[in-house]
C-alpha cells in the first residue's frame, strides 16, 4: 500500500487533576452524608496534561495559562477546558487510568457547565479496568502497578497541596502540573506493559496498516489454530507487544485480523 495513503491513529495518553470539594460542615465526625446545600462552591479542574503516542512531549494546561483570568477568579477552569475540547477531538482513542468511571465524566460534566459542544463517540482504554478485569495485582492504583512492574512511580507531593491550590497559591499549581505530568508518563509505561491484555484496543488494520492489529509491528509469528464454537481461525503473537491476534481461515472479512 502506498505510504502516503496510511494514516496512523491518534492515541491520546491523558490525566487531570481536580481541586478540592469545599462544603460547610458542623464536626468532622460523622459525617457520613453532605447535603448539596453545604457546598459553598464547585470543585474545578487544576490541570490536565496529555502526551500523543509516538511523541516525546507532554503538553500541559492550567489555571495559571490565562493570567487574566486566573487574576479574576483563581477558581475558573474555562481556560483548561477549552483547550482540551480541542485536543480530544483530534483522537482516535484516548487512554487514562480510572478514567471512564472519574476523568472522561468530569471533563464532559465541566464541558457542560461551559457551554461546549457534546463530545463524539471517542475510543477509550482504561487501565484500571484492564488490570481489574485481566489480572490480580494486590491494588490497582496506577503507582502501586508502575512499582510492581518496576516502571515507575508518581512523584510525592509536598504537605497541604491541593489546600494551597485551592488557595490560589501559584506554586502549589505548578506544582501539580509536574505531578500530573509524571502521571501521565507513568501511565504510558503501564498501558504499554498491559496493552497483549486489552481487549477493546484499536485495529490498525482500518488505517490501512498491516501486521499487528494493536501496535502495527510487522513482526508477528504464526502459532497454531483457534477454534471458536462455528469457525476456525489462525492466531498470531506479535514478538513486540506480546499481544494475540487470529485471522479467519480460508474465509473473508472486512478486517482481517480480530484481537483476543
Amino acid at each position: 500500500m502506498d505510504r502516503d495513503t496510511v494514516k496512523h491513529p491518534r492515541i491520546l495518553f491523558y490525566d487531570i487533576e481536580t481541586s478540592l470539594q469545599p462544603v460547610a460542615v458542623f464536626q468532622l465526625a460523622n459525617n457520613d452524608w453532605i447535603s448539596p446545600e453545604s457546598i459553598l462552591g464547585e470543585r474545578h479542574l487544576i490541570s490536565v496534561c496529555w502526551k500523543w503516542a509516538g511523541e516525546s512531549k507532554v503538553n500541559s494546561v492550567s489555571l495559571l495559562d490565562d493570567p487574566n483570568r486566573f487574576k479574576k477568579d483563581p477558581h475558573d477552569d474555562l481556560h483548561i477546558v477549552n483547550v482540551f475540547h480541542k485536543v480530544l477531538l483530534e483522537a482516535d482513542v484516548i487512554i487514562g487510568h480510572n478514567a471512564d468511571s472519574f476523568d472522561s465524566r468530569y471533563i464532559k460534566t465541566r464541558m457542560l457547565y461551559h457551554g461546549l459542544p457534546a463530545l463524539p463517540p471517542i475510543t477509550s482504554i482504561d487501565t484500571y479496568k484492564v488490570a481489574k478485569s485481566q489480572l490480580l495485582f494486590n491494588s490497582n492504583k496506577l503507582d502501586y502497578i508502575g512499582k510492581f512492574l518496576k516502571i515507575g512511580a508518581k512523584i510525592k507531593t509536598s504537605p497541604g497541596l491541593w489546600l494551597r491550590v485551592l488557595q490560589g497559591e501559584r506554586k502549589a499549581i505548578k506544582e501539580m502540573v509536574d505531578y500530573n505530568k509524571q502521571d501521565v508518563l507513568l501511565l504510558e509505561k503501564v498501558f504499554y506493559k498491559l496493552q497483549p491484555y486489552v481487549q477493546n484496543h484499536i485495529n490498525r488494520e482500518i488505517f490501512g496498516l498491516t501486521g499487528c492489529p494493536r501496535c502495527g509491528s510487522s513482526k508477528v509469528q504464526s502459532r497454531g489454530f483457534h477454534r471458536a464454537i462455528t469457525k476456525t481461525y489462525r492466531r498470531f503473537v506479535c514478538t513486540k507487544c506480546q499481544g494475540w491476534f487470529r485471522e479467519l481461515k480460508g474465509g473473508k472479512e472486512t478486517t482481517k485480523s480480530r484481537i483476543f
